[in-house]
């Protein structure tokens, strides 16, 4: 399934105000992290051409913030990007990091294509 209904994201990529394509990715991510997460998503530059974010987990108090260029492609990445932050944040790795466990992890070291911690 496709992360937004075809017509929603097509009218929302060739509307001359690229907001409301930032309004529906913040819609989706929010969905996607639920409840314990805050996300803001902002347009800046000249026509809107770039966006910033920021996520917040309220548990833990951790934030992530990403900015770059509105094109193709970008509201995959960003939906990716909070997938990502989601499993981090929610894994026992990361509970683990938390604890007074002397054998836990101090640091998460992990690509972008592994999102399940060490």
């Amino acid at each position: 399934m496709p992360p937004f209904a075809p017509t929603a994201l097509a009218t929302a990529l060739h509307d001359d105000n690229p907001v409301s394509l930032l309004d529906l990715v913040q819609q989706r991510l929010r969905t996607v992290l639920g409840p314990r997460y805050t996300v803001i998503l902002a347009a800046s530059g000249d026509n809107a051409s770039h966006y910033h974010l920021a996520i917040q987990h309220s548990q833990s108090g951790l934030s992530l913030e990403d900015n770059g260029a509105i094109g193709p492609g970008f509201a995959e990445r960003l939906l990716a990007l909070g997938e990502q932050v989601k499993a981090m944040l929610e894994s026992q790795t990361f509970a683990r990091m938390g604890s007074d466990d002397p054998t836990r992890p101090l640091v998460w070291l992990s690509d972008r294509a592994d999102s399940e911690g060490a």
